[in-house]
């Protein structure tokens, strides 16, 4: 006999595909229009919120449909992918590293509506995209955005500590040769096509796409999901990073491999010490930006 908890997901989740396939129905009539990119952001965060209460086939299905929806999105508006802006502060970059340049940088943030509820204010999100070879520091300017994406990021730290209290949902697609280090917050965070890379953070769901070759360490307190990717290597979230909250168990070294069915443990996935990040660790707290000392630590 199904418990309450479980006949209630199983409503939960019923209702939720029954709201995104309107959703995509509307997006899709609509895919000319300005605002149909946020529409799909607004989307792709709602997946993030239900994947609680979604089975594994219905987050697999709705992940290859949002999919679909981007690229249709971005072939019918090119110039929705475009850079938004951001003010830059340029260091001198160090004499021993060829063109290193050291970024500080203030988001500026673009509005996202949400279709659901017309009675709210837009809700602004944070994107960098199109960096490489940076050391990237963003800083605070006291906005409520709420969503952050990386995308197309090549040979960069990214710094996302200043900003991590404001950020909800993560997303990061294509990253190469690559750092990202965020203080943990109360979300979710997508990554996707990612190649030799280090991801630092704490999150409450935690999803990995088409990945190969990255390390991660982090604090998660649902089962981390990867799909379609190998060579991962999963840390706890180290305790000289940034403290966290004892109440809340990790549970970085669950994972769920959606490619990996058999009862043995998935060979997609192995778990490392978080103590080999000591080293790098202290190359990402030189005020000097050591790019590429900090960049010979990502795996290869």
């Amino acid at each position: 006999m199904a418990s309450a908890g479980s006949s209630a997901n199983a409503n939960a989740a019923a209702k939720f595909w029954d709201y995104f396939q309107a959703e995509k129905t509307q997006i899709t009539a609509h895919v000319a229009q300005n605002d149909v990119q946020n529409r799909v952001r607004e989307l792709d965060s709602k997946v993030r919120e239900a994947l609680i209460y979604l089975p594994a086939y219905d987050q697999k299905q709705l992940t290859k449909e949002l999919d679909g929806l981007r690229a249709l999105v971005q072939k019918s508006n090119p110039a929705s992918s475009r850079n938004t802006g951001f003010r830059f502060k340029t260091a001198t970059a160090r004499p021993s590293v060829a063109k290193q340049t050291v970024e500080e940088i203030v988001p500026v943030t673009e509005p996202v509506t949400n279709p659901t509820d017309h009675g709210s204010a837009p809700t602004p999100s944070i994107m960098f995209s199109k960096i490489a070879n940076q050391w990237i520091v963003a800083t605070s300017n006291d906005n409520d955005a709420t969503d952050c994406e990386l995308r197309d990021i090549s040979h960069c730290v990214v710094d996302l500590r200043a900003v991590s209290h404001h950020i909800r949902a993560l997303n990061c697609h294509r990253m190469k040769d690559s750092i990202v280090i965020c203080h943990p917050f109360a979300g979710s965070a997508t990554i996707r096509d990612a190649q030799n890379s280090i991801v630092i953070l704490g999150v409450q769901q935690l999803r990995f796409e088409g990945c190969k070759d990255v390390d991660v360490y982090t604090h998660c307190t649902s089962h981390p999901v990867i799909e379609r990717s190998t060579s991962m290597r999963f840390s706890p979230y180290p305790a000289f990073v940034h403290s966290i909250e004892k109440s809340q168990p990790s549970l970085h070294d669950k994972i769920e491999d959606f490619n990996w069915l058999r009862r043995q443990h998935s060979p997609n996935w192995t778990l490392i010490d978080p103590e080999t990040l000591h080293v790098l660790w202290k190359l990402l707290e030189d005020p000097k930006h050591p790019l590429h000392d900090a960049l010979t630590h990502v795996p290869q």
